[in-house]
């Protein structure tokens, strides 16, 4: 029986695993970042074309089903054998009963080997973005105060 996973809120079998390639292609913005990792040494069926080790098989990549979602808020829970990535959205709101409370509406769960290249790959995609616009700062205290001392754009 196929293990199901939730991934951006819809169920879908996991069946779509290709044993001898991953490739992973993330774009951000105008730039496009992918990587293959190489052909292992694993059988490959008769149906497929031979691939010896170290060399790189493109995998197609079908989005006709991809879902855009914004998120600005995450909570991690590693467990022993995966990560699980919740998202959502804070809106940042005081009610008259306190703080308006996160919704969150996504949940990846994935191996810690994704996770890691995940890491990795958002990683990069954030330096990039800081040497071209300038670092970003996630201490919402030091933000504000670096808005206010800018001068202001007329």
């Amino acid at each position: 029986m196929p293990r199901e996973l939730v991934v951006l809120g819809k169920r879908r079998e996991n069946t779509a695993r290709v044993p001898h390639c991953d490739q992973k292609h993330i774009t951000a913005g105008t730039q496009s970042y992918s990587w293959s990792l190489p052909v292992t040494e694993q059988p490959t069926p008769p149906s497929q074309p031979q691939a010896t080790a170290g060399q790189q098989m493109q995998v197609p990549i079908d989005a006709t089903e991809m879902e855009n979602v914004y998120v600005n808020f995450f909570r991690v829970t590693p467990t022993l054998d995966e990560v699980l990535l919740d998202l959502g959205m804070h809106a940042q709101l005081m009610g008259p009963t306190g703080p308006e409370p996160v919704h969150l509406g996504h949940r990846l769960i994935m191996n810690f080997v994704t996770a890691k290249k995940l890491a990795e790959v958002l990683r990069l995609v954030v330096n990039r973005h800081e040497q071209a616009f300038g670092v970003i700062e996630v201490d919402p205290n030091r933000r504000l105060r670096a808005n206010q001392q800018r001068p202001a754009q007329s």
